[in-house]
């Protein structure tokens, strides 16, 4: 916009400018000045140039000199004509290093051209130049308008290497060449427009590796050559918190990646505010801070944050293009403390319908790298970003990303008999801490699309009870509800009935429960007998044809107790007479026991010396005549008797019977 409006003015002024000339027409001849280029375009040329501070530029009238003429230019701003070729203009020629003015080269000799060559061309140099040719009384002029602008700004590339593809073009690139430094020049084949990017193929999807670009940029000459590094990284987002005493910067900037940010979104966990945040909008303590939507940069300025603000925070960021859109953030923790990990959201109990896609989730108050649930049975189920539901696993992740400390897992179908009962959650950030943290939660199936509120409810008589049932998925409107009790007496509830207005003189509404979020729920004032038993609690959920029904059973905790005192008596009997009997049969046992070991033990004793006394016997036949004379008159048949002594010293008499052999 400011260069057209330079321009508008630039013709206004050369319209002027024209309009001094004096004798054109004799110059010209009988040439039509409506179609020629110099009326159209101006005598100066160029009719605007637009130069990086440092460089150099030709200016030139596009009539011929002839002998005699004179050329004169007059700078921005000044109402001086100087003669290119006068001593004053040779004055412009010495250096001058105190006020490092501009130079004013030799006019360049081109067919006898009325020019100027500027350089090095600084800021002060910016604005309408004036070229006049004097011949005899005629003057010819013309003006340049001449934009100066800063020089190039080269990616910012460190270490030689950039982590987006969208990184590696100059400032105001009006043309490039991208190739490879492994000798393919597939990328200098074709000129890429105003803006370089790498040639990627199928083949070479990322474009990680060493390239080199040469870029043609406005206002320059030379063309820049510059070689790059890119990385093949993976799309991130890099949250920061930075704190001042009368305000705090809560920052996430999106990186490597292609897409661009379409949406900023800032979640105060303490209370969920959600905020809006993009440029240009406010409050007056909230806005939007950061280089833009067009650098990826969402960032949130809190002043003079309060005690709510001093908490986590998470940022979404809704990127992508005309036709896709992702989703991501960060946790940012803003505490004024620095808080240990911990599990942060989680539901005691899910209630879920039998067979049905169904959703488990708990939340940590930072980053982590993993997550993996443990269910009732011992099942595991391990978990990440990349496992999606094309995955044909039964399971995936649930959530917008571990970065964010969300950990979810989402069941394809899930099933009573399989996933009802204790579930276990576990997550863990190697970085902050080695030690996992975890939590419990119960998850209860139904059959139907309502569900008891417990299986089980234990009640007295005489005293009050309360009984309910829910919708699936948890939170979605009844249209209405009603309840059968265990004799057939069946009800509806509504907001009229009241413990003033009880139905059936003992029932009424929970003055907690709410249709509209799916909660249906009966107050019994005094319990009786007849309201022991299988309850159904129905209800119809809007949308739906036909109602649900759950049940619920009451049980008498009386009836419990003296059915135990009972049993507790019997059992007290019982075993009282167990241990008498027992005791008993302990004593014979152990009797027995011993009189079967102490004759064990007399008869091993007594076998032990019959068998050392006959051994020696038998060694002292052939050697000892008195023995060999006493077994010679014992007969065959008769015994000798040995007589052995127990541990206590008393003397037993043992028969043992030796048959001699002849």
């Amino acid at each position: 916009m400011v260069r057209w409006v330079q321009e508008r003015a630039f013709k206004i002024v050369l319209t002027l400018s024209l309009s001094w000339c004096y004798g054109v027409s004799q110059v010209r001849g009988a040439e039509n000045l409506l179609t020629s280029f110099e009326i159209r375009h101006g005598y100066t040329y160029p009719s605007s140039v637009t130069v990086a501070e440092g460089e150099l530029i030709h200016l030139r009238l596009l009539v011929a000199m002839q002998t005699g003429d004179r050329c004169l230019y007059r700078e921005p701003g000044s109402a001086k004509d100087i003669d290119v070729h006068g001593e004053e203009q040779r004055m412009q020629l010495l250096p001058d290093a105190e006020n490092n003015a501009t130079v004013i080269n030799d006019p360049y000799v081109n067919g006898n051209e009325c020019g100027i060559r500027v350089s090095p061309i600084q800021q002060r140099d910016a604005g309408f130049w004036r070229l006049t040719l004097v011949r005899g009384q005629e003057r010819i002029r013309g003006v340049t308008m001449v934009d100066v602008i800063e020089r190039p700004i080269l990616p910012e590339v460190s270490d030689g290497s950039v982590g987006s593809l969208e990184d590696i073009s100059p400032d105001r690139t009006e043309y490039c060449y991208v190739e490879r430094l492994d000798g393919a020049s597939e990328g200098l084949n074709v000129p890429m427009h105003e803006r370089c990017s790498v040639p990627l193929k199928e083949t070479d999807p990322t474009g990680a590796g060493m390239w080199r670009v040469v870029a043609g940029v406005q206002g320059q000459m030379r063309e820049i050559s510059y070689g790059i590094h890119i990385e093949n990284k993976e799309e991130q987002i890099v949250p920061s918190v930075h704190k001042e005493p009368d305000y705090h910067v809560l920052s996430c900037h999106l990186r490597y990646t292609r897409l661009m940010l379409k949406f900023c979104r800032f979640i105060r966990l303490a209370d969920n505010l959600g905020l809006n945040v993009m440029p240009g909008l406010g409050t007056t303590r909230y806005g939007y801070t950061g280089a833009g939507f067009e650098r990826n940069e969402c960032g949130l300025e809190i002043h003079e944050p309060d005690g709510l603000d001093k908490g986590l925070w998470k940022c979404v960021l809704g990127y992508g293009d005309a036709e896709l859109t992702k989703v991501s953030g960060a946790i940012l923790d803003n505490s004024d403390t620095v808080l240990p990990i911990a599990i942060i959201e989680r539901e005691a109990t899910v209630t879920a319908q039998n067979g049905t896609l169904t959703m488990l989730q708990c939340n940590v108050n930072k980053p982590i790298d993993y997550c993996w649930f443990r269910g009732p049975h011992g099942q595991f189920y391990s978990l990440s970003e990349a496992l999606a539901p094309e995955g044909n696993t039964g399971h995936w992740y649930s959530g917008i990303s571990l970065a964010m400390g969300d950990c979810g897992i989402t069941l394809e179908s899930i099933s009573d008999l399989e996933h009802a009962g204790l579930w276990h959650c576990y997550a863990g950030n190697g970085r902050i801490s080695a030690v996992e943290v975890s939590t419990t939660f119960t998850v209860r199936i139904s059959a139907s699309q309502m569900i008891s509120v417990a299986d089980k409810v234990e009640v007295r008589t005489g005293f009050s009870a309360l009984l309910g049932c829910d919708s699936i998925p948890k939170g979605t409107p009844l249209q209405y509800c009603r309840f059968v009790t265990p004799t057939g007496e069946a009800f509806s509830l509504n907001e009229n009935v009241t413990n003033e207005r009880p139905i059936l003189e003992r029932y009424y509404t929970n003055p907690n429960h709410d249709l509209a979020k799916g909660s249906c729920s009966l107050v019994i004032a005094s319990v009786q007998e007849d309201d022991v038993g299988e309850w159904i609690c129905a209800g119809k959920i809007e949308g739906h044809p036909t109602e649900h029904i759950a049940t619920v059973e009451l049980v008498d905790t009386q009836d419990n107790t003296t059915q135990e005192g009972e049993s507790r008596s019997t059992l007290s009997a019982a075993s009282i007479s167990g241990m008498v009997i027992g005791s008993i049969a302990i004593v014979i046992t152990a009797f027995g026991v011993g009189w079967w070991r102490y004759r064990r033990r007399l008869h091993e004793e007594a076998t032990a010396v019959n068998q050392e006394l006959q051994m020696r016997s038998f060694d002292s036949l052939g050697t000892s005549p008195d023995l060999g004379h006493m077994m010679g008159r014992l007969q065959i048949g008769e015994t000798i008797s040995v007589i052995s002594s127990d541990s206590s010293g008393s003397s037993r008499a043992s028969h043992q019977s030796f048959r001699l052999a002849h």
